[in-house]
């Protein structure tokens, strides 16, 4: 089973952040048909009958169609077969919710609003690397995402990724971690993360330390309850080896940093963002 751990310290001094014509047509006007001579019973009639002007008839209004936007069946976001409804439930389970919790209030959006620096330590492999960095370019496509850039030194740094021995980690986060496979603390105030600290255990083989680097660093950037209800995604809850996002998963972090999902808001708010952006 992989286990996380997510400390959240709120500020005494936090505040609630609250939270797409007409054609007009004239009717021609009537004719009257030319008048027929007329004829006398006893003299025909040697001078040409009056004529009747030929009617003029009045140009129809020439119109211009006003164009109209039409929406189209589905969203950018939209997946084949999965339900506004299920993605709700799925977002709800993740990103309002916290496995482990100090303080705080996880039933509201916690996430990051600058941009992350991240520093890396320890005993770690060239496909460790390969891992991380793969992933921090697909987040740096996300719209909205503030985006994950090596930091220059210790005084840039948001993020701190360790991977380290067992006993590492337990000095780092705690007696909990025991032989753990990772885990990873965050801080926000007002709802905004602005600072994370993940553990690696490097005892771990190749294999599940890709998967745990790609959960790790998904929980700290917000939904940080692992779940139940998709088993292969990256965080579920109980023991798996996914390689990558889902493409679920990959929707969960679309819609969290979408820009109308702000912090602070709480699952009605953001229920009502989700169903105007998926569709």
């Amino acid at each position: 089973m992989k286990h996380l751990f997510i400390s959240f310290l709120a500020a005494a001094l936090a505040i609630l952040l609250c939270g797409c014509g007409k054609t007009h047509i004239s009717q021609l006007p009537q004719t009257t048909g030319a008048t027929q001579p007329s004829l006398s019973s006893t003299q025909e009639q040697t001078t040409p009958p009056p004529t009747t002007p030929a009617p003029t008839t009045t140009p129809l209004p020439t119109t211009t169609p006003v164009p109209t936007t039409t929406r189209p069946e589905h969203s950018p976001l939209y997946i084949p077969g999965l339900s506004v409804e299920d993605v709700i439930l799925y977002f709800n389970e993740v990103c309002l919710d916290s496995e482990y919790i100090y303080n705080g209030n996880p039933s509201v959006i916690q996430k990051w609003a600058e941009p992350i620096y991240y520093t890396i330590e320890g005993n770690y492999t060239d496909q460790d690397l390969a891992v991380l960095q793969s992933f921090v370019d697909w987040l740096n496509t996300v719209d909205g995402f503030p985006g994950i850039y090596p930091a220059e030194d210790r005084l840039q740094q948001s993020l701190r990724i360790c991977f380290c021995t067992n006993q590492e980690m337990v000095d780092i986060l705690g007696q909990n971690f025991s032989y753990m496979d990772g885990g990873v603390t965050f801080w926000y105030i007002d709802n905004e993360i602005y600072d994370a600290t993940i553990c690696y255990r490097q005892e771990i083989h190749q294999l599940t330390r890709n998967s745990v680097i790609l959960e790790e660093i998904y929980n700290c950037l917000g939904p940080a309850q692992d779940t139940a209800l998709r088993p292969d995604s990256i965080i579920y809850q109980y023991f798996s080896e996914p390689q990558w996002l889902t493409p679920v998963d990959e929707l969960i972090l679309k819609l969290l940093y979408h820009p109308d999902i702000q912090p602070g808001m709480n699952a009605q708010e953001c229920e009502q963002v989700i169903r105007s952006l998926y569709y």
